[in-house]
């Protein structure tokens, strides 16, 4: 679960190290997060020594693909990850890295976001 002012990691090679969630997209009085859910950022910390897409305190949206709390899926089992992170997009819902650190929840898996399950690696 991600609550407003958590600190996320990025999962993608965009640039950024860590970003902040200001703001959930979707539901007006939505106060946490789970996974495949969009998100308003802030950029906090960038990558060291890389050409990067976004700058710091640069405002763009994400998806959560791992979280840290146990995830009830719909066959009664649980998931868990060791980190929250997120996926970087544009106003398009684009990812702006070329690559997926990591693996990503099945949950993020929709016909709106296509590309990022073709980028990853492991889709758990």
């Amino acid at each position: 679960m991600i609550t407003l002012l958590s600190y996320l990691t990025v999962a993608d090679n965009s640039g950024a190290r860590e970003v902040q969630c200001i703001k959930f997209v979707g539901k007006q009085k939505r106060r946490e997060g789970f996974l495949g859910d969009l998100l308003v950022l802030s950029v906090k910390r960038l990558r060291s020594r890389m050409k990067t897409r976004v700058k710091k305190g640069e405002v763009v949206l994400g998806l959560i693909v791992r979280l840290k709390q146990n995830s009830l899926r719909k066959n009664g089992t649980f998931i868990k990850f060791n980190d929250n992170a997120v996926i970087l997009l544009n106003k398009k819902f684009e990812p702006l890295g070329t690559r997926i650190i990591g693996p990503i929840s099945r949950e993020c898996r929709t016909e709106k976001f296509l590309k990022i399950s073709s980028l990853a690696k492991d889709i758990i």
